[in-house]
């Protein structure tokens, strides 16, 4: 880390240091706080307050012939905000993790710019007491999988989507790629509430009780079906968003062929949801098919969680790894040269 002009910094701070001898264990401005001792680096002895819930030092802080007590404020990451309303949160975007680029003591100035999600962890900023911190222009440097990786997983372990492309498109693209913002953004929001739905499908049938009262079983047999219909209807578009996304990128892609490969099977397991009354009927297309029916038989469903119409089907296993190729493909769409980029 640099250390600056270590006089300049000894004379900033020489006048406010107590004399040898006394301990000190609270930091005076701008108001009393528990402080410990961070880190000694020579005479000078840095200290910060303490960390919410941090224990306070057993022992005091000493004072020796010629040590500088140095207060600063760890600065772990800025951010970046849809708004300038300071203190309102609703306008938070996400925070950008910073290394220390220089300190000029003589200006009491520290210079910080972001740290890239290939350098190693190097612990938080030092912002000495009564110093600036100044991002220079083009010192923050936006990654997609940093934004990615800010969000929490849900509790099943699942990533959404949304957020990371919302965010990573709102940072500023330009006005020729706002078709394919809103392309992605729709694409992930099927995906989430795909992924979603699956997932409580697949809780759902290891809690199935098959000795249950008849009307009890039969609740939880529609709640089951009724979340396949959706979340296979939302897959379906998610398919067909990413196999169709070269036509609204003039950038090459390529489409992984898993999801090319399972779209037409897919389409007819979606088809027959998305028309159930005509399936009700026994048609397809308003003409009588011997497979219309065969969206009411839920037998492979609830016995194996394979979701079957006529000679087409579709496992959950099958539907969780067409979600997860997916969302990896989209998020490399996203993430494509020509949105990335450096900000103030």
């Amino acid at each position: 880390m640099p250390e600056g002009d270590v006089s300049a910094l000894a004379r900033n701070f020489e006048g406010q240091t107590p004399p040898p001898g006394t301990p000190v264990t609270h930091m005076a401005a701008p108001e009393p706080r528990a402080i410990v001792l961070d880190e000694r680096v020579g005479r000078f002895l840095w200290v910060r307050p303490l960390d919410e819930g941090e224990e306070p030092p057993k022992d005091p802080i000493m004072i020796g012939p010629g040590d500088v007590l140095v207060p600063f404020t760890p600065i772990h990451s800025t951010s970046v905000h849809s708004n300038d309303i300071v203190g309102d949160r609703t306008g938070f975007m996400f925070g950008v993790l910073v290394v220390e680029v220089s300190r000029d003591d003589e200006a009491r100035v520290l210079v910080v710019r972001s740290r890239l999600l290939s350098e190693p962890e190097s612990g938080r900023v030092r912002l000495p007491m009564g110093y600036t911190l100044h991002v220079p222009e083009g010192a923050l440097t936006i990654e997609l999988e940093r934004i990615d990786q800010m969000f929490e997983p849900d509790e099943d372990g699942y990533k959404p989507l949304s957020n990371t492309i919302w965010t990573w498109m709102a940072i500023g693209p330009s006005a020729d790629t706002q078709e394919l913002t809103r392309y992605l953004f729709a694409a992930a929001r099927r995906l989430d509430t795909s992924y979603r739905g699956f997932a409580r499908v697949r809780r759902a049938l290891t809690e199935l009780d098959n000795t249950a009262p008849g009307p009890h079983a039969r609740k939880a047999v529609f709640e089951i079906v009724g979340d396949v219909e959706i979340a296979v209807i939302a897959l379906g578009r998610v398919v067909d968003m990413a196999v169709g996304v070269g036509e609204v990128t003039k950038v090459p892609v390529s489409i992984p062929k898993r999801l090319v490969k399972v779209q037409h099977s897919l389409i007819q397991i979606r088809n027959a949801y998305e028309h159930i009354d005509e399936r009700a009927r026994g048609r397809v297309r308003k003409r009588p098919h011997p497979d219309a029916l065969s969206i009411f038989d839920w037998t492979a469903l609830l016995e194996s969680g394979v979701i079957r119409y006529g000679a087409q089907q579709l496992s959950l296993d099958d539907a969780f790894a067409l979600l997860s190729e997916a969302r990896t493909f989209l998020k490399q769409v996203a993430g494509r040269p020509d949105f990335s980029g450096s900000f103030a």
